[in-house]
């Protein structure tokens, strides 16, 4: 591919030759973004308030399918270098963190898998009145491997070609009542690959989300959305409108009922005399949630979808979710469940509209002040209802332990087995990895 990317995280939207609020060049953004950035720094009131974070950590593992290929497994040793530089800021009216990583990955068996990867993460909260504030979230990383970090993006990408990913959003906030605001949003989200197996897609667009109380127990959630996924190749663009519309009722200081209604147009762009995949979906679902104190908390919620398509017939399923926190004097349990539906347009597979379920559990225990034990263990279905209508299934467990050598200094010890069955037989691997990882850091105020 004729565009690179700039090795500054932040500087990293340059495409050329694309659509209008799609794929074309964006440089100045990441210049304007790091001036207002030392902007803010040198405008800071106190820099007493303000943490600089450098670190290093170095990484050693077997990895026994590199590629996470069905048939041929390769496996190798890796070692991981990873310069880390952070800065934090906590005040009365702003809330900053900024990272930046480089790592530098080296394969001692195959050699020509050597990469250097980049990660950059941006969080600013700013109140700019007493009832007016903006925020801005901004993930970026630079990538071989075959699973994308967000794990949103659950597709293989079998040939270890040179990836990344930016995902910006930004908006304002405004309180007019105790628990009442709006908030109006924009979301811009970039993929750029040298696989030429795998298009280069934008997605963007605007969000609005209000919520108000009526009473101090009765309730009203609206939001709506308007998203665009253009590609680079000329495919057809697609366009998602989504309304969602909720009441709460806050039936004790430590419960709150909810019901929550949701309607999804999608269409596609493509001309009248090809077939599009367009439909609508509509669901409907009750909840609650459940504060027993700081350590138990209790939230579900349960429902159905109705999925209408323009050129087929219809379908439904369920919509659920649970997640329970047991914290407890020397540890805590995490057990998570979520079912339902997804749009997955973006990435190494954009299955389309993909029916899920899953679920995930994740204990701690801390053994003594500077060691503790972890695992977690998740499992996921996914099918996809468009195109090939290929089933997966992802099982993944991992144990692990920490221990802090020295203030300064921290170690870690994990084991992760992963498996993956599916409709497909490419799509499908086991992997087994041991890791070892040493991490320094420093704090500098």
């Amino acid at each position: 591919m004729g565009d690179k990317l700039s090795f500054l995280s932040f500087d990293i939207i340059r495409y050329t030759d694309m659509k209008l609020f799609g794929f074309r060049s964006f440089r100045f953004l990441g210049r304007a973004f790091i001036l207002v950035v030392f902007a803010v720094l040198f405008a800071a009131t106190s820099w007493a308030e303000w943490r600089f974070l450098p670190s290093l950590e170095l990484e050693e593992s077997y990895d026994s399918n590199i590629d996470l290929d069905s048939d041929n497994e390769t496996s190798d040793f890796i070692t991981r270098l990873i310069p880390e530089l952070r800065l934090e800021e906590v005040s009365a009216t702003r809330t900053f963190a900024a990272g930046y990583s480089m790592s530098l990955n080296n394969f001692r068996r195959h050699s020509e898998d050597n990469y250097i990867g980049h990660t950059g993460e941006l969080s600013w909260d700013q109140q700019l009145s007493r009832n007016l504030s903006w925020h801005i979230m901004d993930t970026y990383y630079r990538s071989e491997e075959p699973l994308e970090e967000d794990t949103e993006y659950t597709g293989i990408r079998h040939d270890r070609n040179e990836y990344s990913r930016n995902i910006v959003d930004t908006g304002f906030t405004y309180q007019f009542g105790e628990e009442d605001s709006v908030t109006v949003s924009y979301l811009d989200n970039r993929l750029q690959n040298t696989d030429p197996e795998i298009e280069d897609d934008v997605e963007y667009g605007p969000a609005l989300e209000l919520e108000y109380w009526l009473t101090r127990s009765h309730g009203l959630v609206l939001g709506c959305s308007w998203s665009r996924i253009d590609y680079k190749d000329d495919d057809p663009s697609d366009e998602t409108n989504e309304f969602n519309l909720g009441y709460q009722w806050r039936w004790s200081p430590h419960t709150t009922l909810h019901m929550d209604y949701g309607f999804v147009l999608f269409s596609s762009k493509a001309p009248a005399e090809e077939e599009g995949d367009d439909y609508n979906v509509q669901s409907i679902a009750a909840g609650f949630d459940h504060d027993f104190g700081p350590s138990y908390s209790l939230s579900g919620f349960l429902g159905y979808y109705f999925l209408n398509p323009k050129e087929s017939g219809s379908g439904n399923g369920s919509v659920y979710g649970l997640d329970l926190v047991r914290n407890f004097s020397r540890g805590s349990v995490t057990l998570s469940g979520e079912g339902g539906y997804r749009l997955d347009y973006s990435g190494a597979e954009a299955e389309g509209f993909t029916e899920y379920r899953g679920v995930s559990l994740s204990p701690t225990y801390s053994i003594s002040p500077m060691a503790e034990l972890y695992a977690s263990t998740s499992y996921m279905y996914e099918k996809a209802e468009q195109g090939e209508r290929t089933r997966d299934e992802t099982w993944d467990v991992s144990v692990g332990m920490s221990y802090q050598v020295l203030p300064w200094l921290s170690g870690a010890l994990e084991l992760t087995q992963r498996e993956r069955s599916s409709s497909e037989d490419d799509d499908e691997y086991r992997d087994s990895l041991i890791l070892l990882r040493l991490r320094g850091t420093y704090e500098w105020r």
